[in-house]
């Protein structure tokens, strides 16, 4: 039976609660979340000490949670407070009242236990091997060490945007020589952390709402085709473009800026700054967005309860994540990926060009096989596009926005139709118009030669003959409506791999 857990973030700047509804062991989603700007960490710079018209707003806040908990009847709820409670000298009499007031325990995280979570999130929903982790929220910026996908070094600092607006960048339009002190600010806090430096083979993910609000306003910039901001991958050359352009604003101005959140428009000068100078220091060109924090680091620790908390293959999660979660016909589709997966290394052999056989390729093409029909929890009725729609907005942790668009449009032609890439073609790169036509024609044929969806054909042979392909079907039943119906698809076969097929049983 599905599990819900309510995990509440209680952040510095806001304070967000998500509900994790999940099967234990097999599948998990977030189906609710509520956030509001609290500005905990407010004065928290001049005076060491939440304040109490920010405790009393996050108290509310948190009367809120507690309903809404209530209401949706969550009892497993956890929570958790990051950089300005433990900064904060009367921290733990705040902690107290919200108990007292609410029901709800709230655990101080420390900097290190803040950044291991957020290091859990990105390890887990990104495919990060080598390189470092960064999370700022409005209080502090977390950074981590990763080595083999473990964590090695972290440490906390306090470069949160709301801190750094307040106590460096007070005024808006901010005058050049605030944005070159707080620079320097930045780099002194920076420069004993040597191990964050980039190294060749080492990648960068960043988390935290100014990051991601950064991501949205790049994304903006460039009319980027796709919503999905979790593994955008972000230039440090437009975080460096994006700062200088909001610094001579004022806060409307700023605010006016296409994507940006109003509720965060006055600190993204802030983050743009301290995210421009750790990217400068680090070496590194470009981010890769991560969309989930400490909140999905907590969860982890609990749906993943072996140390080191991690999934195997975090692609290979993803995909059977999100084909669970929409009630796939198991069988049958992993019965069109054994198919699929033959008839791609089958014609990988018969082809000295290589350049569209990779493990990529073929780690892509099960994906779409596994996902191709989970439209059909909408409704059998184009479900081919609604399989495509469900696929391009679950973000697919772990797969790149380029792969998200191949494997997403595989599925959407794998019915009928000649794969027309054009609205995403911004996303995709050099090559990948013949890729998507090979994946979607192996796809398309390998559900044909499953039509009736009871396994019947056994595996395939392919062989070139006289200049042309045979495919032939291998099966102890009577396939003649799979054989049919294969063959009213040869066409975009044809078209992929340049050959005439025939199917054996064509007439």
């Amino acid at each position: 039976m599905p599990e819900k857990v309510a995990i509440i973030d209680v952040g510095s700047n806001s304070f967000r609660l998500i509900v994790i509804t999940y099967v234990p062991g097999k599948c998990f989603q977030i189906t609710d979340e509520v956030r509001e700007t609290v500005r905990l960490v407010h004065g928290l710079g001049a005076t060491g000490r939440l304040s109490a018209a920010a405790m009393d707003h996050a108290v509310e806040v948190m009367q809120l949670y507690a309903t809404f908990c209530k209401a949706n009847s969550i009892q497993d709820i956890i929570a958790v407070a990051t950089s300005a409670v433990r900064e904060a000298s009367n921290g733990a009499e705040f902690v107290a009242r919200v108990e007292r007031e609410t029901g709800i325990r709230v655990r101080i995280l420390s900097g290190g236990e803040e950044a291991y979570y957020g290091y859990l999130a990105a390890v887990n929903s990104t495919t990060l091997e080598d390189g470092c982790v960064i999370d700022i929220g409005g209080g502090s910026l977390e950074i981590t060490r990763v080595v083999g996908r473990h964590h090695q070094e972290a440490v906390s600092l306090t470069l949160g945007a709301v801190r750094i607006t307040e106590d460096w960048l007070p005024f808006a339009p901010t005058p050049a020589e605030q944005v070159e002190r707080t620079r320097r600010y930045i780099r002194a806090q920076l420069a004993p952390y040597q191990w964050f430096r980039g190294m060749p083979g080492m990648r960068l993910i960043g988390g935290g709402g100014s990051l991601r609000n950064l991501a949205r306003l790049a994304q903006k910039r460039h009319n980027y085709p796709i919503e999905e901001l979790h593994g955008y991958a972000l230039q440090r050359a437009d975080v460096h473009s994006l700062a200088r352009a909001m610094a001579p604003l004022d806060v409307e101005g700023r605010a006016a800026l296409i994507g940006m959140k109003r509720d965060r428009a006055d600190i993204a000068l802030a983050a743009a700054i301290v995210i421009d100078e750790v990217m400068k220091f680090g070496r590194y060109s470009e981010l890769t967005v991560c969309s989930q924090g400490v909140r999905e680091g907590l969860f982890y620790e609990r749906f993943l309860p072996d140390a080191p908390h991690h999934f195997p293959d975090v692609r290979r999660a993803s995909v059977l994540n999100i084909a669970h979660l929409y009630n796939f016909h198991q069988d049958h589709a992993q019965h069109v990926a054994n198919l699929s997966l033959s008839m791609f290394d089958q014609m990988a052999a018969l082809t000295q060009d290589k350049s569209t056989y990779g493990p990529v390729e073929r780690e892509l093409l099960w994906a779409a096989c596994m996902l191709h029909d989970i439209g059909m929890t909408i409704d059998y009725n184009d479900h081919h596009r609604h399989s495509y729609y469900l696929i391009l907005n679950s973000g697919l942790p772990g797969f790149s926005h380029r792969e998200l668009v191949l494997v997403a449009l595989a599925a959407k032609y794998h019915r009928k139709g000649r794969p027309d890439p054009a609205e995403l073609s911004p996303a995709l790169a050099p090559g990948d118009e013949l890729r998507l036509l090979r994946m979607t024609a192996i796809l398309r044929l390998a559900e044909q030669l499953d039509r009736s969806r009871g396994g019947a054909v056994r595996e395939v042979t392919l062989k070139p003959q006289n200049g042309r392909l045979l495919l032939v079907p291998h099966s102890e039943a009577d396939i003649s409506v799979e054989v049919w119906s294969a063959g009213l698809h040869t066409d975009v076969f044809e078209a992929a791999f340049g050959r005439p097929l025939q199917i054996l049983g064509d007439s």
